[in-house]
């Protein structure tokens, strides 16, 4: 197939210049090893412009009108570009939905040892396990002792968010950490009585400043027995003058 050949069937496809230039490459590359070496990336950049199923029409057009075509290669060549497309698609989604579920449920250290987590809108099976991951990380790489959880942005609780929420509060507090729930709607605590859902592990406050207050309550009582036990093994030795601050 000639230039001249080339030229005509590149017309009859389209008459944007660019994608002219994008479909006379991808003939070149079909019909000459020497010039295959950018068939990848033209046909990237057709089926970013066209679509694969346009670029996919189009190629089995030529093959229709021009046996010589090896439209078999050209088709798989096509399939592999937009299966790695995909692919780079989805990894992108992927990370945008990471990135909304942390912009959507803010981890806060709002005071010593204490963690804010506010969480905010819907929640599925799979934001509902990013949140767990993310937020038992946080308790342990800063050792937090309280964590207060938020719940006043999230309009529904069922049965499946409620046993989240319970595997998640068990998990702190096999780290160590108390929590305390707050935000609860009164809709929402009416549903979680007729579904069963018992939060008693866990402290219940009616609002942030009341879930603040508690926080620091106990935080205050686990520095108070850790001096304690500080001045006991010292044998007296340290005095009352904050030596025990740090402890």
């Amino acid at each position: 197939m000639d230039a001249i050949k080339v030229t005509e069937i590149v017309n009859g496809l389209t008459t944007d210049g660019r994608q002219k230039d994008l479909w006379r490459r991808v003939m070149e590359g079909a019909l000459s090893k020497e010039a295959a070496g950018g068939l990848f990336e033209t046909l990237r950049s057709l089926i970013e412009d066209l679509g694969e199923e346009e670029v996919g029409a189009k190629i089995l057009h030529i093959a229709g009108e021009h046996a010589s075509f090896p439209a078999v290669d050209i088709l798989r060549a096509a399939l592999k570009v937009s299966g790695e497309m995909r692919r780079e698609n989805e990894h992108v989604l992927m990370q945008l939905r990471q990135m909304l579920s942390e912009l959507a449920t803010p981890i806060i250290r709002i005071w010593t040892d204490i963690l804010l987590v506010a969480m905010i809108g819907n929640l599925d099976g799979q934001r509902a396990q990013n949140i767990a991951e993310r937020l038992l990380n946080r308790v342990s790489s800063v050792r937090a002792k309280v964590v207060l959880v938020d719940v006043t942005g999230v309009p529904m609780i069922d049965t499946v968010v409620g046993g989240f929420l319970m595997e998640m509060f068990n998990a702190i507090k096999f780290l160590g950490a108390e929590v305390i729930l707050t935000g609860i709607k009164p809709e929402v605590a009416h549903t979680l009585v007729k579904l069963g859902v018992d939060f008693q592990m866990v402290t219940i406050a009616r609002d942030l400043e009341d879930a603040l207050r508690r926080g620091i309550a106990i935080t205050m009582e686990e520095r108070k027995r850790r001096r304690q036990l500080a001045l006991s093994l010292a044998g007296g030795r340290l005095e009352e003058s904050g030596e025990d601050d740090e402890l």
